[in-house]
């Protein structure tokens, strides 16, 4: 089947409250919805939701994760378009060659347009994407995936409430965000929220890359002792040796993020074995092949992944909860809660049941647009290339 139309959306989600982060407040996320529809009229969805460096202290930009910014996704994904119809689901991997040829340096469009031609692949072989990954990762998709909480709130009191709200839904382990406030007062915020889970969840913290060195040090003796299961990105991107010196240190196990989106990043951190795992994050990396080959890789060096969405829309949620469906079981709990982070979204959010993320049942991604949720997030008229 041929692509005879796409069409490229831009939308904004507002979250329903601030995220703190190290490098400020999140108040909404902006992307592009990439829709390809072949000649049977079957729709393949991607999502391009770039996560460029928030502003420092100081007005200084963020590093981010070396993603482009949202309007220069949206001109590479118009310029991109005409270049996709004729074409098929079967010729993506030229295509991506093409794409990484002329654009190696935008990563969140490569993900949106190789996802919506997994879906067209997936749709024609009435099967999930989750198991074209698996077919080539030499095993068998999941129908659900354990995923942690992430905790958005910044004060002790906020933390324990919605720490409340969020027992219910059974998970087991918890992510803070860190690195926005002192040393000190990341060190009560954790002891608050350990002392409303009680001592049996798993603490996960994020700083972004925020701590120095010498910051991480000083904390790091805490950590066990307070139930934290690992810190992602605890120093700077481009601090391997820091990273490596803290993954020696023992105690909460170190995680690459950031510095999997450095230039020649993750070949770095696995030749110099600086953490303990990788988080997996597709739109960062490219796209799903990219990541899950990345996981193979960290597979035969004996280091953990775990796959983390970018706060996109319910389909960039829904790529990255297939990736971790496909990928073997076991190692850190997945990071794609999403169920509440927005005001409304572009379609349902994954249900989550007893801390796992059950996947939605049917081919493709199993969801499906909604059509009042992008009518609320429409940035501007939807741009359609072909029939």
């Amino acid at each position: 089947m041929k692509i005879r139309r796409v069409r490229l959306s831009p939308y904004r989600l507002p979250l329903v409250s601030p995220l703190q982060t190290a490098h400020g407040l999140l108040h909404e996320r902006r992307g592009w919805l990439l829709e390809l529809e072949d000649d049977a009229g079957a729709v393949g969805r991607g999502d391009a939701c770039p996560f460029p460096g928030l502003p420092l202290a100081g007005g200084q930009a963020g590093r981010g994760f070396g993603m482009e910014s949202w309007a220069r996704s949206g001109d590479c994904l118009r310029g991109w378009a005409p270049r996709l119809l004729g074409e098929s689901a079967a010729s993506r991997a030229g295509l991506l060659g093409e794409w990484d040829a002329s654009l190696p340096d935008a990563p969140a469009g490569r993900f949106a347009v190789e996802s919506a031609l997994l879906e067209l692949a997936a749709l024609t072989a009435s099967c999930s994407v989750a198991k074209l990954l698996a077919d080539q990762d030499g095993g068998r998709p999941r129908a659900a995936v354990p995923v942690s909480a992430l905790i958005g709130a910044s004060a002790e009191s906020e933390i324990r409430a919605e720490v409340r709200e969020l027992r219910p839904a059974g998970f087991s382990t918890f992510k803070l965000k860190v690195g926005a406030k002192s040393v000190a007062e990341d060190r009560r915020r954790v002891t608050a929220l350990r002392e409303a889970l009680g001592p049996e969840p798993r603490i996960r913290l994020d700083a972004n890359g925020a701590w120095s060195r010498e910051q991480a040090r000083s904390l790091w003796p805490d950590l066990a002792p307070l139930g934290v299961e690992l810190v992602e990105q605890p120093v700077a991107a481009d601090d391997l040796p820091g990273l490596a010196e803290l993954s020696r240190a023992g105690g909460a196990r170190v995680a690459a993020d950031e510095a999997l989106a450095e230039p020649g990043g993750p070949a770095e951190v696995l030749a110099a074995r600086a953490a303990d795992c990788l988080v997996l994050k597709p739109a960062a990396l490219g796209g799903l092949t990219s990541a899950l080959t990345l996981a193979q890789r960290a597979r035969r060096a004996g280091i953990d992944c775990f796959v983390t969405h970018m706060m996109d829309s319910a389909f960039g949620v829904a790529a990255a909860a297939h990736l971790a469906a496909a990928l073997p079981a076991g190692g850190p709990h997945h990071g794609l809660a999403s169920a509440g982070l927005f005001a409304f979204d572009l379609a349902p959010p994954p249900r989550i049941e007893g801390g796992r993320l059950e996947l939605a049942a049917g081919p493709g991604w199993g969801i499906e647009l909604d059509a009042a949720g992008m009518a609320r997030a429409r940035l501007a008229e939807a741009m359609e290339f072909g029939a």
